[in-house]
């Protein structure tokens, strides 16, 4: 009887922090549909192809398979004067949030906008990653590990490192440590399928970063001024295969504003930025859904994205 009032307890309390999904339209395909559910392999492929009967309407808030779920929401008005855009995204297995680069190389300095990269790998939804490459291909100093190989293995000291480990949990290593001598290819024995660097971390373990911190220019990748209005992109896990991808329109909030935000919508246990700017381009279902610029500029070619994918085969 304790566990079961234990687990309804649970149930409204997150049904408390993430906005109802009853009655949303969208995509759904059932069990009963047809197919099966297989593991993606950890390698450079992409997920399951989308159904071809289905076309994107921009009415839909919502893709479900029985292997993925992503609700996608807009907010127009709010406490901090600022336009931004969220979706909640569960998953039935780790291997379904990946990372992919516009070439593969992840070390060239090849670009592409998210939504082609998106198109390619069959992302549900893609956001934009941390431009592993830069505008120095090979010579940039980021580290790079994604889809469980080690494409560069330098740092930059002044960046917090975001390891996404086999079991799809993320965790931060602060720029505060020793990040060269740190080992980035596990962490606490579960192997890192994918490390990304740019951030800061916004929220470690529950708790938001110091104002301070977070706003330290040492502390953040150059042009991204934390204490200014800019687009902003972030990463977030809310629990065990939950996660949040967040990020504001062109006019922008400071990093102080965007934790606050993004902490309000959902218990995030970690949250990490990712590039910004004109960068930030959230895709569902192979179109853009955020607004880039006032004018509606194209979509700024970028040389990675993380995504999530399908994991449900229909054939």
């Amino acid at each position: 009887m304790k566990k079961t009032v234990c687990i309804l307890v649970l149930v409204l309390i997150v049904c408390m922090c993430i906005p109802a999904c009853a009655d949303l339209e969208g995509i759904y395909i059932r069990e009963e549909d047809g197919g099966e559910f297989r593991p993606l392999p950890i390698s450079l492929e992409g997920g399951s192809s989308l159904p071809s009967q289905y076309r994107y309407n921009k009415q839909y808030q919502v893709y479900e398979d029985p292997t993925i779920r992503v609700e996608r929401y807009r907010v127009e008005k709010s406490q901090w004067d600022a336009v931004y855009y969220y979706a909640i995204i569960t998953i039935r297995d780790a291997s379904q949030l990946r990372t992919a680069s516009a070439d593969d190389t992840f070390i060239s300095s090849s670009r592409t906008p998210v939504r082609n990269m998106a198109r390619r790998k069959n992302a549900v939804i893609a956001v934009d990653g941390d431009y592993c490459a830069a505008f120095s291909g090979n010579r940039s100093k980021n580290y790079i590990l994604r889809q469980g190989t080690i494409y560069r293995d330098t740092v930059e000291k002044g960046l917090d490192l975001l390891l996404i480990d086999e079991d799809g949990d993320f965790h931060v290593i602060t720029a505060d440590e020793d990040l060269e001598a740190a080992d980035k290819t596990q962490y606490n024995g579960k192997k890192s399928v994918n490390v990304l660097q740019f951030g800061p971390a916004l929220v470690i373990d529950g708790e938001p970063v110091e104002d301070e911190k977070i706003l330290d220019y040492s502390h953040s990748p150059a042009y991204s001024e934390p204490d200014r209005l800019n687009q902003r992109m972030a990463i977030g896990q809310i629990g065990p295969l939950q996660y949040m991808v967040v990020c504001c329109a062109h006019y922008g909030m400071n990093l102080v504003d965007f934790r606050d935000m993004a902490m309000s919508i959902a218990p995030v246990k970690v949250l990490y930025m990712l590039d910004g700017g004109n960068s930030t381009q959230m895709v569902f279902l192979n179109s853009r859904i955020n607004n880039v610029s006032a004018k509606g500029a194209d979509d700024r070619p970028v040389t990675d994205i993380v995504y999530f994918a399908s994991a449900w085969f229909r054939d």
